[in-house]
């Protein structure tokens, strides 16, 4: 009897030990994920530890650059990664939840800059088509949104956080960005937003928590089931 016991509590040990917390991954991009000292802070980590309460789980938040980020959410099973924005080209590689919240995205230049774009939308994105070189994020949305618009002069760049200072002093002729980067790397460089202007739309995108494809849909049906909860109580809270 004492036997039988022990045995079922060391296999219960043993199974327990072996189960692993969810991690997820995400990037050092400011206002939405970013570092401050030692602290994970922006739109997106405070949602999903919103979920994480809601869920009753807590996982492990790794911070890495975004290429590195994107190849381990593919290779590595049962992983999250955030924020994440939802393209046909990315849409059969995850799982989604979501939507987290929407981003304006769009092609900004230095305001000297600015009476070389006159036109309507499609006519200034045929000028930045012209330009030197136009400054994305290597393996971002925006390579492959501006890809699929015909752009051929992208500048493929690693670090994001020093690209509005670089538009600045000349080193890309235009920077593809949101409205919300640039309003805080304006408030970070402690100069007016006015500096630099966005000279076409490229879209809105809602963001995603996405899951590796291994990852069981029973997990992500039940952190989209935890985000409508909290969506519904906001909008019960909030109403219009």
């Amino acid at each position: 009897m004492i036997k039988t016991l022990f045995c079922g509590w060391l296999f219960c040990f043993l199974t327990l030990g072996n189960v692993s917390a969810l991690e997820f991954y995400t990037e050092d991009f400011p206002p939405y994920n970013y570092m401050e000292g030692k602290e994970l802070k922006g739109i997106g980590p405070n949602i999903i530890r919103e979920l994480s309460k809601e869920v009753g789980e807590e996982p492990k938040i790794t911070v890495l650059p975004w290429a590195r980020a994107y190849k381990y959410a593919q290779e590595i099973p049962e992983v999250g990664i955030f924020s994440i924005v939802r393209t046909p080209k990315r849409e059969d590689v995850f799982h989604w939840v979501g939507p987290l919240y929407t981003v304006r995205i769009g092609l900004y230049a230095e305001k000297a800059n600015k009476h070389l774009y006159q036109g309507t939308n499609e006519e200034n994105l045929d000028q930045a088509r012209k330009v030197g070189n136009i400054a994305v994020q290597l393996g971002g949305a925006g390579e492959e949104l501006l890809t699929t618009l015909r752009f051929q002069n992208l500048n493929k760049i690693v670090n994001v956080n020093k690209a509005m200072f670089l538009l600045l002093k000349g080193r890309y002729d235009l920077l593809e960005t949101s409205d919300a980067y640039m309003s805080y790397m304006a408030k970070e460089e402690g100069i007016s937003v006015d500096v630099v202007s966005e000279i076409a739309l490229i879209g809105q995108y809602d963001m995603y928590l996405a899951f590796s494809k291994s990852t069981p849909l029973e997990v992500v049906q039940k952190w989209q089931d935890a985000l409508d909860r909290l969506r519904q109580r906001q909008s019960v809270g909030n109403p219009s």
